[in-house]
């Protein structure tokens, strides 16, 4: 499911937030979200949704106690530990996005790491909780009819029909033409141009000079 990301959850006026180990990408909040909503509803006990994502294991399930992190979506991150986090994405490329369900206002939001070169031109984006949940709700059951419950292929599935795999390939793209820039060959094409510049000037100084 990717790679590390940031999950902020705001909840009732409260915010929570996690560490993912496979959670950088465009479907897995969604996703896991609805399997939270799905555990809240058959849960006798009230429990927030920031409390089932803490119990939420890799296998869509509820464990309490957790599991080993290794097999846990996410992990919690203790508010004094916030600080440091956020200044990691801000200046590293270790987590790749951070993403907030705003719970209070129906609002997904993914942001893409600029620090990471092939997210540079990503930005963030945006998506109603509501019609999210109604997308993956959908894919689902595109995969059911289909026989399709690999994630990565339910992944690119939900990435195509969005329009986000054309903009992650364009990122890509960008990040290939940074690296060029920045490659010998390239250093190698700008001198040759340079010395070739300066063949043809050299001419006209001296047809100048003699006259």
């Amino acid at each position: 499911m990717g790679n590390r990301a940031i999950y902020q959850i705001l909840e009732n006026g409260e915010s929570a937030v996690f560490t993912s180990h496979n959670g950088a990408n465009a479907l897995s909040p969604l996703l896991r979200l609805a399997q939270a909503k799905q555990i809240q509803a058959r849960l006798a006990e009230p429990l927030t949704i920031a409390h089932i994502f803490t119990h939420l294991g890799d296998d869509g399930q509820y464990h309490n106690p957790r599991l080993p992190d290794e097999d846990m979506f996410c992990a919690p991150v203790k508010p004094e530990q916030r600080r440091a986090l956020q200044e990691s994405y801000n200046h590293h490329s270790g987590y790749e996005m951070h993403i907030t369900l705003d719970l209070d206002h129906d609002n997904c939001n993914l942001s893409y790491n600029p620090n990471c070169p092939w997210y540079r031109t990503m930005g963030s984006l945006s998506i109603s909780l509501t019609d999210g949940l109604a997308n993956v709700e959908r894919l689902l059951e595109h995969g059911r009819e289909r026989g399709i419950t690999d994630f990565y292929r339910l992944l690119a599935i939900y990435d195509r029909s969005t329009g986000l795999a054309e903009m992650l390939e364009s990122a890509r793209g960008s990040m290939r033409m940074e690296e060029y820039l920045d490659s010998p060959e390239a250093e190698e094409q700008r001198q040759r141009y340079r010395e070739l510049a300066g063949c043809q000037a050299e001419p006209e100084n001296e047809e100048m000079e003699e006259q």
